[in-house]
């Protein structure tokens, strides 16, 4: 199976990429101000967060205390300290997720168009990195593609038309996710997003404190 080239889509990210994006922010941000911890001073973890696009708006509307940037590509760490630097309150690792033994638990964990380019089970185990990373009742948001039928007849188009870069990207049903996120947290809010036409799912989960 061909594999995505990701030091190319941080040099030249995705065309649609900012539109699909911008709907995403404004959800998580929703989800923020609801369920994060205080709703301000928490300390957040991105995952695949190489080059975020949600960091500059989280950094403005919310008073973290730590933003946690983790990515396993250097070009989009290195993406990300070009356009950013590296503010006091940010720390940029390069580690890989399914490989993940760091010590560091934050209030708030989340990624977005990341566990969907796993098998199923390197899925699960990037499900399970999030609950590493989770502070005790902290809270876990998950972005992904679910399959639609909106879903697969966008991707046929843009692979027929040469456009598809994502070459082992893999939708995920919101059961399947759950299947995992079940055995360490509690579904707090979910939904799918329509009006971007490769659908994706959001969903919210409350780490147990047990």
């Amino acid at each position: 199976m061909k594999k995505t080239d990701w030091d190319r889509y941080y040099r030249k990210p995705y065309r649609f990429a900012w539109l699909t994006k911008r709907v995403i922010t404004r959800v998580l941000i929703k989800y923020l101000k609801t369920y994060a911890p205080g709703q301000s001073h928490f300390t957040i973890m991105e995952f695949g967060g190489g080059n975020s696009c949600f960091y500059p708006v989280f950094n403005q509307i919310f008073s973290h205390r730590k933003y946690y940037v983790v990515d396993n590509n250097l070009e989009g760490l290195e993406a990300f300290a070009r356009r950013i630097g590296k503010p006091g309150n940010t720390v940029l690792i390069n580690r890989d997720i399914l490989d993940w033994h760091e010590e560091i638990r934050c209030d708030v964990v989340f990624s977005v168009g990341l566990i969907e380019h796993f098998s199923v089970e390197n899925t699960r185990q990037a499900i399970l990195s999030h609950f590493k990373a989770l502070k005790k009742g902290g809270i876990l948001i998950l972005a992904f593609p679910t399959p639609t039928f909106l879903y697969s007849v966008t991707r046929k188009i843009l692979e027929l038309l040469g456009l598809w870069i994502f070459q082992e990207e893999r939708p995920l049903r919101i059961q399947e996710v759950m299947e995992t996120a079940r055995e360490h947290g509690e579904l707090l809010d979910q939904k799918i997003i329509w009006t971007i036409f490769l659908t994706q799912a959001i969903l919210v989960i409350k780490e147990r404190k047990i």
